[in-house]
């Protein structure tokens, strides 16, 4: 009586012939189907610890902040010497993954207690590990920060916004200190130069006794005249006195005497002596006086006005560091995250399902295998040989 072999057992036999067209697919599937137990158990195993390996996953969540750089800020002190053509977007990002915001961060946080590390190298890679930054196409700034804990998250993406403002101030007072301590060098050496062109003027004013350059001018032009006048009217009251008196006369005597006076005043007056300050000076010494005088009032002028220039921007620059304001403005800081934002259960389920079902299919296609080597009795003389090759001493 002969026994009829069970479907779960059932192997195509190792002599069959293969049909002249290739692989027969039903049959094939057929043998697959008959080993649904093993690959149903398969499936179901390697989909369960898959998802017990997802359920020992610690859950993430996802804090974020914003904000946006003053694009229109150019002031001096600030942190506005940045690219004009990529915008200041990169250069903050820079600026928050610098050790300086990172140690903020660690300070006002206490990271290195909460990350349970004594080292603050180590508390900047976990910490750079849990961040990113990202500038967006409207020139927003955003921080996000990854943490188990959404209180935490919530704490280190704020303090990034903190620890990015004390680095800009801290910028500003440096850059202000800088530029307030040159401008005050400058200013303190344009005084010295001020005060030395001001002597310089009062040594003019004294060797060439013009105090008011014009109206002494003027007041010397008018006297020459007046003098060449006053003797052109003595000249012809003399010449009218000659027709009718001698030599000897008194009063053409008189008159001659004046005229010399007069004559001794304009060559005086039309002389190249000194003059006594606020006097009029001679006629002869007016262009090289008033050169002197316009050369050491041009002087003056030119330091007068760099001081007063340097002494306004003085001023500007501690202005500026006493009341700057933020570089940036925020747009949004950072609230607890309610929904967790890993791991993805669903998707990761999805794939486990699928990977199960793959492991349970090649379970079945390695068991049908290994019944078939096992079936034919030149494979079993073969695998007796070699296992007596390993067991053998």
């Amino acid at each position: 009586m002969s026994t009829q072999q069970p479907a779960a057992e059932f192997v195509p036999p190792a002599n069959a012939e293969a049909p002249e067209d290739g692989i027969d697919l039903f049959a094939v599937l057929i043998a697959i189907a008959s080993q649904w137990r093993i690959m149903l158990l398969t499936s179901l195993l390697a989909f369960a610890v898959a998802v017990a390996y997802i359920s020992t996953l610690k859950p993430q969540f996802v804090a974020s902040a914003s904000f946006v750089p003053e694009e229109h800020q150019s002031s001096a002190g600030s942190l506005g010497w940045l690219f004009a053509d990529q915008g200041r977007s990169p250069l903050y990002v820079g600026l928050l993954r610098s050790r300086s915001v990172e140690d903020e961060v660690i300070e006002q946080v206490g990271l290195m207690a909460l990350f349970k590390t004594s080292s603050r190298e180590t508390a900047r890679n976990i910490l750079a590990g849990k961040s990113s930054f990202s500038a967006g196409a409207d020139s927003i700034i955003t921080i996000e920060v990854r943490d188990g804990n959404a209180q935490d998250a919530a704490k280190i993406a704020n303090a990034y916004l903190d620890a990015l403002q004390v680095e800009n101030d801290n910028m500003r007072l440096q850059e202000s200190g800088e530029i307030t301590k040159f401008f005050e060098h400058q200013l303190q050496q344009e005084r010295g130069e001020l005060t030395t062109a001001e002597t310089q003027m009062a040594r003019v004013q004294r060797a060439t006794g013009l105090i008011v350059p014009e109206s002494q001018t003027q007041s010397g032009l008018s006297a020459i005249a007046t003098v060449r006048q006053q003797v052109t009217t003595l000249e012809v009251q003399l010449a009218a006195s000659l027709q009718s008196e001698t030599e000897k006369n008194p009063e053409v005597e008189r008159l001659r005497s004046q005229i010399a006076q007069l004559k001794t005043e304009e060559q005086i007056l039309e002389g190249s002596g000194a003059s006594p300050a606020g006097a009029a000076p001679a006629a002869g010494q007016m262009p090289q006086a008033n050169l002197d005088i316009e050369r050491a009032q041009r002087d003056v002028r030119y330091h007068d006005t760099l001081v007063n220039s340097l002494a306004s921007q003085f001023e500007s620059a501690r202005l500026d560091a006493a009341f700057s304001h933020a570089a940036f403005q925020i747009v949004d800081r950072a609230v607890v995250p309610e929904r967790k934002a890993w791991p993805p259960r669903k998707p990761y389920l999805m794939i486990s399902a699928v990977f199960a079902a793959f492991l349970g299919l090649v379970a079945v296609i390695a068991r049908l295998v290994w019944l078939r080597i096992i079936s034919n009795p030149q494979h079993r003389q073969q695998l007796r040989t070699l296992r007596r090759a390993f067991t053998s001493r």
